[in-house]
């Protein structure tokens, strides 16, 4: 077995259990928090994308519902990776569970469920032998749990909401500048600065003129 960190912990001690109750409470809270997220975006952008598919043949807001559709769907997207429980486990290199890795759980599901029952009594029994193991098995709980929040959970819900928000704001500016009086702007700056524009062309007739077989094609 690997170094106990915790050997050196006194037992019996109120306030060791304590923390440990403290941490695993915060982290089930923010895991229930982070599902919460996750479904409210599921719900908004899935009603959001749905009146805005239906909004497309409006001349006038096509391309910005366009582009907010698509955030849409990203967003909802990556809500949805955000609620899929995560089943990782360490490997040997037969592709099994690990039992030897520090990083090998027997409290977590994703672990234990690749063990037989008297397989997982027997870790469970080795694991409530001493206090120190104890308090190692639950610190590695956490880390496993904290991990597969900060790292997927409201990685990805940070994602949906960054999506959405960009779709939101984008659709605006779009709209913005589909209204006449930019729409009329945008015109003549792409008559002068245009692939067809004055301006290209003249950029392209001084470039030819640098060109011997360009200029005698003239």
């Amino acid at each position: 077995m690997s170094d106990n960190f915790f050997d050196k912990v006194p037992e019996d001690r109120t306030a060791v259990d304590n923390i440990f109750r403290l941490n695993v409470t915060n982290q089930m809270r923010l895991n229930i928090m982070a599902d919460a997220k996750a479904n409210i975006m599921i719900t908004v952008t899935a009603i959001v994308f749905s009146v805005t598919v239906a909004e497309l043949d409006n001349e006038l807001l096509m391309y910005p519902l366009i582009f907010f559709a698509i955030c849409c769907i990203v967003s909802l997207l990556c809500a949805i990776i955000a609620i899929i429980p995560s089943t990782n486990y360490p490997k040997d290199d037969y592709g099994k569970l690990d039992k030897k890795s520090p990083f090998f759980d027997p409290l977590y599901f994703g672990h234990f469920c690749h063990m037989d029952i008297e397989e997982y009594k027997e870790h469970y029994a080795d694991t409530l032998l001493t206090d120190d193991r104890i308090y190692d098995t639950l610190a590695k709980e956490m880390y496993i749990s904290g991990t597969t929040l900060a790292l997927v959970k409201y990685k990805w819900l940070r994602w949906s909401y960054t999506s959405f928000l960009f779709g939101m704001f984008g659709a605006m500016i779009i709209a913005i500048f589909e209204l006449p009086i930019f729409y009329g702007s945008w015109n003549i700056i792409n008559g002068q600065f245009g692939i067809d524009g004055e301006v290209w062309q003249n950029f392209k007739d001084g470039f030819c003129q640098l060109s011997y077989y360009c200029r005698s094609r003239l």
